[in-house]
Parts: structure tokens; sequence; C-alpha cells
């Protein structure tokens, strides 16, 4: 059974939902500003990614690399063979939100509905996740049937889990649907 290492949720959308690789701290802010409602401010999302790829660069998983391109030094981030053996499993830190008698009900809206939002990226992507997995289950039994039976328990439990993880994708979406309807 591979490793399973601990990476952010945004970054794991860059690495596995994107697949970026081969990629610039300027490619990945840029994905995230683009993509991802949470990266308003450049400044603060290139900290961000900075921080989560020198992590990764320390536990392994990606290695730095300087390029010169006409003569302008370029750091390029790849994907190590480790990345590729172990499993990698996005998370999210779970901050609590201080209410104080300050708060109006407004924000206190405005906080639970940026951390639902979170949460919900977060199940989005164990969904994905899941689904490829259950996915390459089914492309391994194909290629070695003979590893049917050890193969086929994995499929279904990956399919239980997205079960599962639709369930919870679905009650956070009537949540927030419902919350745009009652505003």
């Amino acid at each position: 059974m591979s490793k399973k290492v601990d990476m952010n949720v945004f970054l794991h959308f860059l690495l596995v939902i994107k697949q970026m690789n081969n990629f610039t701290v300027t490619e990945a802010k840029n994905t995230l500003l683009h993509e991802q409602p949470e990266f308003t401010d450049e400044i603060e999302t290139r900290k961000f990614i900075y921080r989560q790829l020198t992590r990764s660069v320390d536990k392994g998983l990606l290695k730095r690399t300087n390029k010169l391109d006409g003569g302008v030094k370029k750091v390029i981030y790849s994907k190590t063979n480790l990345f590729f053996t172990v499993q990698v499993i996005p998370v999210t830190r779970g901050r609590k939100v201080k209410v104080t008698k300050e708060h109006s009900k407004e924000t206190e809206n405005i906080d639970y509905q940026k951390e639902l939002k979170k949460e919900l990226l977060a199940y989005e992507i164990d969904l994905n996740t899941l689904l490829e997995e259950a996915k390459e289950y089914k492309r391994l039994i194909a290629r070695f049937p003979k590893l049917e039976n050890r193969l086929q328990q994995h499929h279904t439990q990956a399919k239980e889990n997205s079960i599962k993880l639709l369930g919870k994708v679905r009650a956070l979406q009537n949540l927030l649907s419902n919350e745009i309807t009652d505003q």
C-alpha cells in the first residue's frame, strides 16, 4: 500500500486536479487567482503558494530547478518520483472563527458561508479523487484480470466512500443555495 501524504487542498487542486508540472510560482498564483474565489490578493496568493511549494520540496514531493530563460533566472517546480508513488490526501486547516459581540449577523453569515465553501471544495476534491481511484481500479482489473478479486474490494470501497462524499457535497450545496435564496 502506498504511503499517504497530507497536502493543502489548494496545492492539491493545482498538482492533482489541474495536473500542473514544470511550473513557476507565477503560473500557480495566476491559476489560483483565476479559478479559486478564496484568492483575491496577488501578493498574499504568491506568499501562500511559495510556502506550500517550499513544504512540498522539503517533503521530497517537488523539486526546485533554476533555469536561465533569455538571461533571466526562472525557478521551475517539478513533481518527483516520490510524488507519483504516494497517495496525496487533500487537507484543509480548520480555523475557528471568533465571534465577538461587535460582529453583525451579516458578518457571521459571510464567515460561515466562507467556511462552508471551503469544506465544499475539499469534499469536491476528495470526491473527484475517489472517482478517479475507482476508475483506476476498473482499468487495472481489465489490464490484470488475475488481480480482479483483490482490486474489486478496493473498487467497491472507493465507490462506497464516493457515495458518502456525494451526500456531503449535496448537503453543503443545498445549504449554500438555500442561503442565497433566503437573503
